[in-house]
C-alpha cells in the first residue's frame, strides 16, 4: 500500500517524511490530522494540463477523543487508489498500536469548459464576444464537453442556449449541412480549390460528406475551419 511518512526534514517530504511535531503541537489535534491527510493526498494527486484540483477533507468528530501520539505519525491509502472522486486515509501513530483514524476526502478536479456569456439562439455564430470559460466538476459533465474557446470560434449552433450554458460538440456545426462550402486539395506545393455544398454537419477535424458543385461529384474531406474541407484524394 502507499505509504506517505513525513520526516523532520522537509526535502524528503516525497518519501520519508516524518510528523513528529503533531505529537506536541498546542494546536487542535482532531485539525493537525485532517491537515495531515490532506498533504498526503495532495502528495499523490498526478493532474492533468489546466486542471485544478481542490480536496475536501471531512471533519473529523471533535467528539472523539483523540489520544497524543508520542511518535511519528503515517498515512496510506485504503481501498480504492484511483484518487478520482474520493479517498480514504488511514492515519497511524508508529509508537502505539490500536492508534489509527480512517479520514474520508472527497476530490474535486475542475476542467475549462467552453460555454455562452449570454442567452444565444440556434444558428447563431460562436466567436470571443459571446463565449468564455468556466472551471466545472469534470465528474459531472457530458461527454463531447470544449475545453479550448479557438475549437467553437466561427461555429454556429444548432439549438438555443441560455446564458452560461456549457457548449458540447453536439450544439455546434462549424460547416453545417446545405451551406456553400470551399472544398481545397494540395498536391505538391500546388494547391486548388473549388466550391461544394456540404452534406452533413462537421466540427473541426471531422470528416464529412460534401459535394462538389462543379463535378458534383460526391467526395469525404476534412473540416478545417469555418466553410473550409480538405479533400485528400
Amino acid at each position: 500500500m502507499l505509504k506517505y511518512i513525513f520526516s523532520l526534514l522537509l526535502f524528503y517530504c516525497f518519501s520519508v517524511v516524518s510528523y513528529s511535531s503533531l505529537a506536541h503541537a498546542t494546536t487542535d489535534k482532531h485539525q493537525a490530522i485532517e491537515k495531515f491527510a490532506e498533504s498526503f493526498i495532495k502528495a499523490q494527486l498526478f493532474t492533468s494540463k489546466n486542471e485544478r484540483v481542490s480536496i475536501e477533507v471531512t471533519k473529523i468528530d471533535r467528539r472523539i477523543t483523540v489520544s497524543q501520539c508520542e511518535g511519528n505519525m503515517s498515512a496510506e491509502l485504503v481501498g480504492n487508489k484511483s484518487l478520482q472522486r474520493s479517498a480514504t486515509v488511514r492515519i497511524r501513530c508508529n509508537n502505539t498500536d490500536n492508534w489509527q483514524l480512517h479520514v474520508p476526502v472527497k476530490i474535486i478536479r475542475l476542467v475549462p469548459v467552453v460555454v455562452s456569456n449570454r442567452p444565444l439562439s440556434k444558428g447563431s455564430l460562436l466567436t470571443k464576444n459571446n463565449t468564455k470559460i468556466e472551471y466545472m466538476n469534470r465528474v459531472l459533465l457530458r461527454s463531447g464537453y470544449i475545453s479550448d474557446l479557438t475549437f467553437v470560434n466561427r461555429a454556429r449552433l444548432k439549438r438555443q442556449l441560455s446564458g452560461n450554458q456549457m457548449i458540447s460538440t453536439r450544439d455546434i456545426c462549424l460547416v453545417c449541412k446545405g451551406e456553400n462550402v470551399t472544398l481545397t486539395s494540395s498536391v505538391g506545393n500546388l494547391t486548388v480549390k473549388t466550391d461544394g455544398i456540404a452534406l452533413a454537419n462537421g466540427i473541426l477535424g471531422e470528416k464529412i460528406k460534401v459535394r462538389n458543385s462543379k463535378s458534383k461529384r460526391i467526395v469525404s474531406g476534412i473540416v478545417q475551419a469555418a466553410g473550409i474541407i480538405q479533400i485528400n484524394y
